[in-house]
């Protein structure tokens, strides 16, 4: 007779579910913790300065408090996950049990209490020597063994969930947590992709387009996206067109794994050497410590993580203030020699941009954007081909969409800055596809931005802007060689502002027309205007070129 029938039959599996939602409500709380602590606790120190051997003592303690939440956040939400699916396999095999019982008993035959089926009692009094009722009796002992088999396969399908759940659950033990063990995150990672891995769940399938990866997380239950960040962080991190808010929790969660696993228990990925691991640390710990000044700031100064790349000269895109919900919003893509290093710098740098944009906005809100998702050539290359940004401009298309989706209904009046080399960068993406959507494009310090003239920026001209010092050599140097003409040149047809006559940075510096000027666009204000380089810009040439 088939083993476990009965239990099976008859099976409440709202003990499982009970203990899937507490653990599901442990994680929340986990993360409620987590992100109380970074705002109250560690980053007004950050904020206030403590330094010193005491700091870092208590700094080492905290943050290990902040990891241990992070750990219980993940591994809580994987327990939960585990009791789901074991839950849903184990009522699809009750289903199919009753469904093979039900069957079978409306068809006459007969089904005991241990799960044996048996012939219909018509068949009793067949005789054995008649033709017609030899013909009966096969048909009705074929459709005997069919029921069998669906009753036993149901069983074993139920014994091979509760097998597969027993083995997933027995890799989340809280010994993690134990006080010597340093690759505490590093061994979650590891133990929840194995666990995953025991049910066979496959990573989620997030659309490429950001339209769609939106609609595609609003339609997901409260419980599935706080799944989604917790056991998928840098799947949901990375994603173009998901709310600010939660690409930034994803990416936390997701920095603090990759820290753990360069520094502990790099053989999780086994395509990076050692020598790339060491880099991806040093990398990610600045990325950390300039994050770590920032918890706790006031609201609309606080930063959102939105990408980042330890590997490499690393990269990373930084939001000051939530562009879901900012009136304007503006891009910056830096240039020649950006790397993970210049974070705090280019953080600087969308501040002040901020700063000044704020005090021209009549009191709506202002997000600014650091973005270095694509790897910025080094100094000897910035005049010497366009191939970075072209490589570049397909990524930067699609963060401006998932920017533009993010938002919805709340279309913020956006505003895309290339300096330097990012100029080229940004060039490239308006002048492809369907171009940036941007409002505005600012052109600063450019060595040129792939195209002849502005009207080639899948954009209205009178909505491109150029500035550019007579003493800034990359202009002086490298405009017109091989990236494309110098925008504030009279032939691009853009509109020239003043930024006054300092080197190659000077376009953010405080206190300068530079600045001035890219706040007010970013706001959608007109900038004082300069006299444009070079001879006369004539619209004819965009119909005859060669006048």
């Amino acid at each position: 007779m088939p083993a476990g029938f009965r239990r099976l039959y008859k099976q409440s599996f709202t003990d499982i579910e009970k203990a899937a939602k507490a653990w599901q409500r442990l994680s929340e709380k986990a993360r409620d913790g987590l992100s109380q602590h970074r705002k109250q606790v560690t980053g007004p120190l950050h904020k206030q300065g403590w330094k010193g051997e005491a700091a870092d003592s208590g700094f080492y303690f905290m943050e290990n408090i902040e990891l241990r939440l992070s750990i219980v956040q993940i591994e809580a939400q994987a327990i939960a996950r585990v009791l789901d699916t074991t839950k849903w396999r184990m009522e699809q095999a009750q289903t199919d049990l009753r469904n093979a019982v039900k069957t079978a008993e409306d068809n006459h035959y007969r089904v005991d209490d241990d799960g044996w089926v048996s012939a219909p009692a018509s068949t009793d009094s067949i005789p054995r020597n008649d033709p017609d009722g030899q013909a009966t009796l096969n048909v009705e002992s074929s459709m005997l063994g069919e029921y069998r088999q669906w009753i036993q396969q149901a069983l074993d399908d139920a014994r091979t969930a509760s097998d597969e759940g027993k083995r997933a659950l027995s890799r989340l033990l809280g010994d993690i947590l134990r006080d010597t063990n340093p690759a505490a995150m590093a061994e979650t990672v590891r133990d929840i992709r194995a666990s995953m891995g025991d049910l066979g769940i496959q990573d989620p399938q997030v659309p490429d387009d950001p339209k769609e990866a939106k609609e595609w997380w609003d339609a997901l239950s409260r419980e599935e996206r706080e799944e989604m960040i917790a056991l998928y962080p840098d799947i949901i991190g990375r994603t173009d067109g998901l709310p600010a808010s939660v690409r930034n929790e994803a990416n936390h969660l997701s920095l603090d794994q990759q820290l753990d696993i360069a520094q502990n228990d790099n053989t999780i990925d086994k395509s990076h050497s050692t020598d790339d691991y060491n880099q991806a640390l040093n990398n990610l710990q600045k990325l950390k410590d300039r994050l770590d000044q920032s918890d706790g700031a006031p609201r609309g100064k606080e930063l959102y993580l939105l990408k980042f790349d330890g590997f490499g000269d690393g990269k990373a895109v930084i939001a000051m203030g939530n562009p879901d919900t900012a009136a304007h919003t503006a891009v910056l893509v830096p240039g020649t020699d950006t790397t993970m290093d210049s974070v705090p710098g280019q953080v600087e740098r969308i501040s002040r941009l901020q700063n000044e944009a704020l005090k021209r906005s009549n009191g709506e809100s202002v997000s600014t954007i650091f973005w270095l998702d694509y790897d910025a050539p080094e100094k000897n290359l910035s005049v010497a081909s366009d191939d970075r940004a072209q490589d570049a401009a397909d990524d930067l298309r699609k963060f401006t969409g998932g920017v533009r989706a993010a938002q919805g209904d709340n279309r913020s009046h956006l505003t895309v800055i290339g300096h330097s080399y990012g100029s080229t960068t940004v060039g490239a993406a308006a002048a492809g596809g369907k171009g940036i959507g941007a409002d505005d494009v600012i052109f600063v310090g450019s060595p040129g931005t792939t195209v002849a003239n502005a009207g080639d920026l899948n954009m209205d001209r009178s909505h491109v802007w150029a500035g550019a010092s007579h003493n800034d050599p990359i202009v002086n140097w490298a405009s017109g060689l091989t990236l494309g003409t110098n925008p504030a040149e009279h032939v691009y047809g853009a509109n020239v502002i003043e930024v006054g006559n300092g080197g190659h940075s000077s376009y953010f510096h405080d206190n300068t027309p530079g600045l001035y000027n890219q706040a007010r666009i970013i706001v959608g204000q007109q900038p004082t205007s300069a006299e444009p380089w070079g001879p006369e810009y004539d619209p004819i040439m965009e119909v005859v070129p060669g006048l």
